[in-house]
């Protein structure tokens, strides 16, 4: 059992600490938890949108994240899950020098890319739901995956979290997005880029997992490799619905995942 994308309280937006996090996988029996702290966002971002500070850690924290998770990892956790240092970097255009910046700043054993961000609206964000009044259904999922597939192309990222992120409140499009799910799984294979399968999904409106089954099946026929996490933002999250994300890998045609240690891609069986 493996989970990949845990937060704790540090980026604002979550309850827990590092080790109320790794109490639960210890009793869920986790093999691997990747700890997947938001990047702190770039300064323009957090003067640009006063709910951004609620986003992601400050920068003036990334040190004691690192100093923390790493800590925890070096003590070997027996008996419990490896630990792995990770972050989410959003990786929206025009981030990746501010990204690049502060993964080359530590040691961290894997990067998930994902975007929150379009035109800096976040439209994941609850409050700000009206944004979607202002898009077209169908250019803002044709925007998201160009985004999203220039996110895999950068090179910085190990994995792209969350795949098709702006189902969340139900906003779907009015075409079919197979051709889309198509051009994005060939973005991430010709990248060398691993994709998240994310149970949070099950848990916000849209009660999916991301990715849905066609990218999923689109990403398996290009040889995509994949990993699970829950996206906990809280203790009790962790290692949710497990069982849902081995069920629809498996559906997809998947017989073993991934977890990414020291930037480097190791298989794990389902």
């Amino acid at each position: 059992m493996i989970d990949m994308h845990v937060h704790t309280r540090r980026c604002r937006h979550a309850r827990g600490s590092v080790q109320d996090v790794l109490a639960v996988a210890r009793q869920r029996g986790l093999r691997y938890l990747g700890f997947a702290e938001h990047l702190p966002l770039p300064a323009l971002l957090l003067d640009q949108d006063p709910r951004a500070a609620s986003y992601a850690m400050p920068e003036s924290e990334l040190a004691d994240y690192v100093a923390e998770v790493s800590a925890v990892a070096e003590d070997g956790q027996e008996p419990g899950p490896r630990v792995l240092l990770g972050v989410e970097a959003d990786l929206h255009p025009g981030n990746e020098a501010h990204v690049r910046r502060l993964v080359s700043s530590a040691p961290f054993d894997f990067v998930l890319g994902s975007v929150h961000f379009l035109d800096g609206w976040a439209f994941d964000d609850p409050e700000l739901l009206d944004g979607y009044d202002r898009w077209d259904a169908d250019r803002l999922w044709t925007r998201y995956f160009e985004d999203l597939a220039a996110a895999a192309a950068s090179g910085i990222a190990d994995a792209i979290a969350h795949p098709d992120l702006p189902k969340k409140f139900g906003c779907s499009p009015r075409t079919d997005p197979r051709e889309l799910y198509e051009a994005f799984a060939e973005a991430v294979a010709d990248a060398g880029v691993a994709v998240e399968v994310s149970t949070a999904g099950l848990r916000k409106p849209c009660a999916e997992i991301y990715p849905a089954p066609d990218l999923l099946a689109a990403l398996n026929r290009r040889g995509v490799p994949v990993t699970i996490g829950s996206d906990a933002h809280a203790p009790e999250e962790v290692g949710y619905a497990y069982e849902a994300a081995v069920a629809a890998l498996t559906d997809a045609g998947y017989r073993e995942a991934v977890v990414i240690v020291g930037r480097e891609i190791k298989e794990v069986p389902l």
